[in-house]
């Protein structure tokens, strides 16, 4: 409706420029009357003037609009800009509201980061921000905390006041994670991200204490291996114990003296060998269990040359596929033809296979049309093998302990091949982890990290 009007105010005008022309014109030509003419000419000027001036302050109104957008200053007012009267109130009134929602999202966007700024200054991980050049953008209290300093500027700074955390942070763009000890005793895990701001390129370095985590932790495992230790030890023990009791009833009232010698008879010669058999073999297991435990605590450094894993791989299928046939158990193997080079101990990675692959056909040799899947695959972070077999699955409560030493789900398993494989993933610088579903089978992936 606004510019409905204004449309008709500039016709209105342009129709009355055209009349005093055209007066004008007829005043020079046919009237001759001078003074009456110059003074039509002064009013052709005006009304010129007066018609370029309404349309320029629609221009002059978005400028200081648009200037006001860029400027960031919302100070000025364009409801009480009454220039053009009532033509342009919706303009003005749509002026205000721009200005207004512009006010509000600033606001909640202020009031967001000063948000995350509290979060940031109070969380106990220590945040570090640096830029490009070196530069420390962002640090909050935790991080000047843990580094025992009042303040940092900069990479430099950093480097004469922290030096041997400096260092540590240097050495991030291969591992994205480092371990720092301070002079005080706190062990600090480091971590670095990227990101992008705008055309600028940051290193965020997030670190925090781990010393009391780790000790928990620590105290954590070591209660829950005693708890295996009595309870394996226990086992064996208190059968030897309650034979031997009852072995010695059995001396005491069925041996008898018989021309100066010890007779017994047989059913009790019975109970004396098969007891002492017992007792054998609960020994023998006890003997194992120690030797499994020495061989767990005792684990040789990995000796590391380049290795195709795909190789090893086919190999091991191959040690195994006896096994598989017997067992009816079908063993695929999808992996591509291309060599995956890793810096790997051959042995043990070969050994950490033999373990899941013959836990995974134990799991499926007793059931119709049981599969054992091994799925290699690789992205630029990782490479990762993939055993899954369609068996039953692991419960959560199983899940959460199948990597404990001496911990099994099965009645004949030491409980030693899971935690040592895992230990031997660990020591290349990897990890095996466990997905599972009841029902719907499990599988063991081997992560190879960082070492391609």
């Amino acid at each position: 409706m606004g510019f409905n009007r204004f449309r008709l105010y500039v016709l209105l005008r342009v129709i009355v420029l055209f009349l005093t022309v055209a007066t004008f014109v007829y005043l020079i030509f046919f009237d001759q009357k001078y003074v009456t003419t110059v003074v039509t000419g002064f009013i052709i000027i005006f009304e010129v003037f007066e018609l370029f001036n309404y349309i320029e302050s629609t221009n002059k109104k978005l400028r200081r609009f648009f200037d006001a957008i860029k400027y960031n200053d919302f100070n000025m007012s364009f409801t009480h800009d009454n220039k053009l009267g009532k033509t342009f109130k919706e303009l003005n009134m749509a002026f205000k509201d721009v200005i207004d929602a512009i006010l509000e999202e600033r606001k909640k966007s202020e009031q967001s980061f000063q948000q995350l700024r509290v979060v940031i200054e109070n969380i106990g991980t220590g945040i570090i921000a640096i830029n490009e050049n070196g530069e420390i953008k962002l640090i909050n209290r935790s991080a000047l905390h843990f580094l025992k300093v009042e303040s940092l500027r900069s990479v430099d700074d950093l480097k004469n006041k922290v030096p041997l955390f400096a260092s540590a942070i240097e050495h991030l763009n291969a591992s994205k994670r480092a371990i720092y000890k301070n002079e005080h005793g706190q062990e600090l895990a480091i971590l670095e991200t990227k990101y992008k701001l705008g055309s600028d390129l940051y290193r965020l370095i997030a670190f925090q204490d781990i010393k009391a985590e780790l000790q928990a932790k620590e105290l954590e495992a070591w209660q829950n291996l005693t708890k295996v230790l009595r309870h394996e030890i226990m086992n064996s023990i208190a059968p030897i114990s309650s034979l031997t009791s009852t072995l010695s009833e059995v001396l005491k009232e069925d041996v008898s003296k018989l021309n100066g010698q010890n007779v017994i008879g047989d059913e009790s010669l019975e109970d004396l060998t098969e007891g002492l058999s017992t007792i054998s073999g609960r020994s023998e297991g006890l003997i194992n269990f120690v030797n499994a435990y020495r061989d767990y605590t005792n684990l040789p450094e990995p000796v590391k040359r380049q290795t195709d894993l795909n190789q090893l791989i086919q190999h091991t299928a191959s040690l195994l596929k006896n096994d598989f046939n017997k067992a009816k158990v079908q063993l695929e193997i999808d992996s591509d033809h291309e060599p995956i080079l890793l810096n790997i101990d051959y042995q043990l990675i070969e050994q950490v296979l033999i373990n899941i692959l013959k836990n995974a056909l134990e799991v499926v040799e007793n059931q119709e049309n049981g599969i054992v899947k091994v799925q290699l695959s690789r992205n630029q972070e990782e490479v990762c093998v993939s055993i899954r077999d369609n068996g039953s699955g692991i419960t959560d409560e199983a899940k959460e302990k199948i990597f404990m030493p001496f911990f099994s789900t099965k009645n004949r398993g030491s409980g030693i091949g899971l935690s040592l494989s895992k230990q031997i993933m660990q020591l290349h610088g990897g990890d095996i982890q466990l997905e599972t579903e009841l029902g719907n089978g499990s599988t063991f992936k081997m992560i190879f990290n960082g070492i391609q």
